[in-house]
């Protein structure tokens, strides 16, 4: 019977030193998980920031680009300045020499179709914004990913 008491002091006291020893590994891991965990939301607010502020240069092009068709439609209107076409060089009529054509005849737009050209212009312009920030995300996805600048272009 002393012999099996003395076999179950031996078995608990090594139970406990192992407890305690994976208690000390478990421990250890738990360090490093927060480590990485704390590196990785690290990683995360960088991203964050970069997006952030791609967000604000590409608000701020469309803002610009906005305030610059505000100023044309309102020119437009007033009759202060209007669209034109300008055509190629004419050698057989008259030539509309304005300011800027050199060489070149230039065709005013009734105030109807200069609408609808600053309306396309408009549009082109905030597809050209809207291209070059998801290029730009996606740059910075693949730097994110894979450290360099990715394929070029």
């Amino acid at each position: 019977m002393l012999a099996a008491v003395g076999a179950a002091m031996v078995f608990g006291a090594g139970w406990v030193a192992n407890g305690w020893r994976l208690d000390d590994q478990l421990a250890e891991r738990d360090r490093q998980a927060l480590a990485v965990a704390e590196q990785v939301m690290a990683i995360g607010r960088a991203a964050n920031a970069a997006i952030s502020t791609a967000d604000a240069k590409a608000w701020k092009g469309l803002e610009d680009d906005k305030k610059e068709l505000r100023r044309l439609r309102g020119c437009v209107a007033d009759g202060t300045c209007g669209v034109r076409l300008i055509t190629a060089e004419d050698r057989h009529g008259p030539s509309n020499p304005g300011a800027g054509s050199v060489g070149h005849d230039t065709v005013e737009l009734d105030p109807d179709v200069q609408r609808r050209v600053l309306d396309h212009r408009e549009a082109i312009g905030e597809d050209a914004r809207k291209l070059e920030y998801l290029q730009e995300f996606a740059s910075q996805c693949w730097r994110a990913i894979n450290g360099d600048d990715g394929p070029s272009r």
